[in-house]
């Protein structure tokens, strides 16, 4: 993949392709990213480089060389300390998947129990509605019905 292919993958990823949005965002104006990603396919200077690896979180060797990968959250710290890359993140991605599996099996509980409170809820209504049916029913017979004499 080229530096050029590069750019327009995160200009995609993070931008969804809107070029003069990530111009703005790193502070050049949108010809210089067209120069870049456009028909003459130019190399971005140094400048370039330094800001979207500043302002874009993007790691400079995979927007360079093409090695790692394309972004680095990791902080200054685990960046000096090599080989410990891959764990940090897999460890921070696993802790955010189990919270929220965690919030997923919470939210499941709570739809479960405010089901159940409908179905009570409509099942009260259909009582209520039986009789008050039964009550006008009633009264309608008794309004109806003929006198016994005695």
């Amino acid at each position: 993949m080229t530096i050029n292919e590069r750019f327009n993958k995160i200009i995609k990823a993070l931008f969804g392709g809107n070029k003069s949005a990530f111009a703005n965002t790193i502070g050049v104006t949108p010809s210089v990213i067209d120069n870049i990603v456009g028909k003459r396919r130019g190399n971005p200077s140094f400048e370039v480089l330094e800001k979207v690896s500043a302002i874009a979180e993007i790691n400079l060797e995979w927007l360079i060389a093409d090695r790692g990968e394309p972004f680095d959250f990791r902080s200054e710290d685990e960046k000096k300390q090599p080989g410990r890359r891959s764990s940090e993140i897999e460890l921070k991605l696993l802790d955010i998947l189990s919270q929220k599996d965690l919030t997923i099996r919470q939210q499941a509980e709570e739809l479960g129990q405010l089901r159940e409170q409908l179905a009570q809820a409509r099942r009260e209504i259909e009582r209520l509605e039986k009789e008050k049916n039964e009550n006008i029913i009633a009264q309608v017979h008794t309004q109806t019905a003929p006198a016994v004499a005695p």
